[in-house]
């Protein structure tokens, strides 16, 4: 028989909040430091394979600002998701919880019952 029950540790969620603003302030600070030496291609000389590393330097250098920027959108995605899961299931807890103070406040008077008091039911 399958387990259906889903069991979230709000506090685990908010370590791995935690840990995704480290990671994410990490992949800001790389992706700035891409940005800043973008266009200082270093100098090479004049000779035909100094040119060619100066394109492949480029190339590359736009590859990883690339990979860069989807790294802080995929990380800043995940922050949102995880916050709104947190959120939610906190929201969830609170209204069983009071349903479970409803119920609770209902079966004070079958419990009356089971121990001999009167009710108002009959």
């Amino acid at each position: 028989m399958p387990n259906d029950k889903t069991i979230v540790d709000v506090l685990s969620l908010d370590d791995f909040h935690a840990t995704l603003d480290a990671r994410l302030s990490e992949a800001q600070s790389i992706l700035a430091k891409l940005v800043e030496i973008k266009g200082q291609v270093p100098k090479l000389g004049d000779l035909p394979d100094a040119d060619y590393v100066a394109e492949r330097y480029e190339t590359l250098l736009a590859q990883h600002q690339d990979r860069a920027v989807r790294l802080v959108h995929a990380l800043a995605t995940a922050q949102v998701a995880i916050a709104t899961i947190a959120v939610n299931y906190e929201t969830t807890e609170e209204r069983l919880t009071a349903n479970v103070a409803e119920i609770g406040s209902l079966l004070d008077g079958v419990s009356g019952v089971l121990i001999g008091e009167q009710t108002d039911a009959g």
